[in-house]
């Protein structure tokens, strides 16, 4: 066998074609197990290269593809069998081709040129049938859509069940987002919805992309895409079975995490440094790392990973404050943290210690702020913020009461901007910049934490202000916008705050669930008038709109402990408060059930009162707030 490294420009550049054969498995990628991981490491890419300098530019590495070369046929086109890495290979076509369309859809024809001869053969005389003109050529069962999502306007097309069409539209619309700016994305569809198979948005409409930033990304997009990903091409000779290392490679086993690399490379140091590596290993990293608990799954985000990667991720971002893409976790730590340690059983220890903090997060003490804290952060979804609270928990220069403080400023940055739904989208960029501010004066974490996180502007990293937090909860619906956990945690909070002694309502949180008081069919069982009286046809549209324009705010929500049957959910309010009172203990509806009627006046009383609890309770970033 042969291997050489190579960047995709080097690997397509050449006239030739890379064929799948029939007993290769379909295309199987998806968006969040592939797509997503492979655009944030692109966007990794990109954001060194906005850093600026030689040192800024980094490199990303897709894995191996194992090609059978074809004997050459004169007049013809080269010819590789692919033994292994077609899904990477066709995805890679994939992202060119939907790389190659936005940028000419944005202006930059020149750029999109490059990106396209990466795709598809020159029309030459060795070009002998229209499909030799693709560089590779999938597996029986997907070169129909291949070629239909490949061609001009493939991408606008497609049942969700089609994995390359959606693929293409997904590609094309984050490259043209990036172009954009950037900052503007919503959440994402659901996987399969209808979005994944829109065509993106026009380039260059974002907020502040001038024609000149347009460009400068235009151009980061292709040199990343041409010379900064790389692949190792394995081509076989003339004495290799090319069936029996097929079988080899596709052998069902588990796989190496980043972390048992990581473990591999500090122990190998170790010995050299001629360590007692045996007492290091049973009596530091085994009673740790090697636990199961690290190979288990948890979802961060839109992904899974297992929870040694996680943490390896965290930990690198703490220690280098350098945003580290998930797939360059092992050579980011050998690169800058293995070669510069003059001892690694020091190194061992240090990263045993903290896994150790870190799986503390799991089992906080009941009751405490860091319990309260942690059943929060679930429901924000917003791991990305762990690096900084494992720095927060794992340095002695932080007294806990400062600690405590930066994780109330930290939780209720997060829970302002969740409930004015701002995109979470960008945190990954802004963490490592607020973990290298707190590391250059832990003994005022909390302070430095406040100073980074208060000046932030801009969609992807303000504070919403107490009248822009105000606007939003009297003015807008948040349920069906803001989702379900991070209501409940709200009115969680809000319960919280009403006793002298705190309950335990973070972990009552999890038994919650939401419940409108006005029912969202309210037709049958709440009469227009109280009485019971007829009302003209103007006066019962404009009850009507007063309660559709008041259903889904804040006001007109509560929380319950077990949900109420449907009888007593859709029935008249005598019947739902007597219901509130016996399924629930809560103060909050204990409140409820003293209301004798219920209607779009005390629904905005409730908004207005509930409001000055939660900006209360979630302070904003007026530093005064915080003495």
């Amino acid at each position: 066998m042969k291997s050489e490294t190579h960047t995709v420009q080097q690997l397509f550049e050449r006239d030739g074609r890379y064929i799948v054969p029939l007993y290769q498995r379909p295309y199987v990628w998806d968006r969040d197990n592939q797509w997503e991981p492979l655009w944030e490491d692109v966007r990794a890419m990109l954001i060194h290269q906005e850093n600026g300098g030689a040192e800024s530019i980094s490199t990303h590495f897709l894995g191996a593809i194992v090609l059978d070369g074809e004997k050459p046929i004169p007049g013809h086109l080269p010819r590789f069998i692919v033994i292994d890495g077609q899904q990477r290979l066709t995805t890679l076509q994939l992202m060119l081709c939907a790389a190659a369309r936005a940028l000419a859809a944005a202006g930059f024809p020149d750029d999109a040129a490059v990106l396209e001869s990466l795709v598809r053969n020159n029309q030459t005389i060795k070009v002998k049938a229209a499909d030799d003109q693709w560089k590779v050529w999938p597996t029986n069962a997907n070169r129909d859509e291949f070629v239909a999502a490949m061609s001009a306007g493939g991408s606008a097309s497609g049942s969700p069940q089609a994995r390359i069409k959606r693929a293409v539209a997904f590609f094309e619309r984050r490259v043209s987002e990036y172009l954009a700016g950037d900052e503007h994305d919503s959440e994402d569809p659901a996987p399969g919805s209808d979005e994944d198979t829109l065509q993106p948005a026009s380039a260059g409409a974002g907020p502040g992309a001038g024609a000149e930033d347009v460009a400068a990304r235009a151009e980061r997009i292709r040199i990343a895409l041409t010379d900064l990903l790389k692949v190792v091409s394995i081509t076989l000779e003339d004495t290799d079975n090319a069936q029996i290392i097929f079988e080899t490679l596709n052998a069902r086993g588990t796989p190496l995490l980043a972390l048992d690399l990581t473990k591999n490379a500090v122990f190998a140091e170790a010995q050299r440094q001629k360590l007692d590596t045996d007492e290091l290993y049973a009596e530091v990293w085994q009673p740790q790392l090697d636990d199961e608990y690290w190979r288990q799954e948890r979802r961060q985000g839109r992904l899974n990973r297992p929870i040694g990667e996680l943490f390896l991720m965290h930990w690198l971002t703490m220690k280098t404050a350098d945003l580290i893409p998930a797939t360059e976790l092992f050579a980011t730590f050998r690169r800058q943290l293995l070669a510069k340690s003059p001892d690694a059983g020091a190194l061992i220890r240090e990263l045993c210690v903290d896994a150790a903090v870190m799986r503390s997060f799991d089992t906080p003490e009941p009751g405490s702020p860091e319990a309260v804290f942690f059943a929060r952060l679930q429901a924000l979804d917003a791991g990305t913020v762990l690096p900084i609270v494992l720095l927060l928990l794992r340095s002695p220069e932080i007294t806990e009461n400062r600690r405590r403080r930066a994780l109330r400023i930290l939780e209720s940055w997060l829970t302002r901007r969740a409930l004015a739904r701002l995109t979470a989208k960008n945190y990954n960029r802004l963490v490592p910049r607020l973990v290298a501010r707190m590391r250059s004066d832990l003994a005022h974490a909390d302070d430095k934490l406040l100073e980074g996180l208060a000046g932030g502007e801009g969609e992807i990293s303000r504070w919403p202000s107490d009248d822009e937090l105000r606007s939003h909860l009297t003015t807008r619906p948040v349920y069906g916008w803001v989702s379900q956990p991070r209501l409940i945690m709200t009115l969680a909070g809000v319960e919280t705050s009403l006793y002298d002694n705190k309950v335990d309502v973070p972990a009552l949180a999890t038994t919650l669930s939401l419940e409108h008081l006005m029912p969202q069919e309210w037709d049958a069982s709440w009469p227009l008038a109280p009485d019971g009286q007829d009302v003209s046809e103007d006066a019962a549209a404009a009850i009507t709109q007063a309660r559709k324009d008041r259903m889904h705010q804040i006001g007109n929500l509560t929380i319950v402990t077990s949900p109420l049957n449907s009888s007593l959910s859709n029935g008249p309010w005598d019947a739902k408060r007597k219901g509130l009172n016996q399924h629930s203990k809560l103060l909050m509806n204990a409140q409820l059930a003293d209301e004798q009627t219920w209607d779009t006046h005390k629904i905005d009383e409730r908004t207005a009162r509930l409001t000055d609890q939660i900006v209360a309770i979630w302070p904003g970033p007026d530093p005064s707030a915080w003495a």
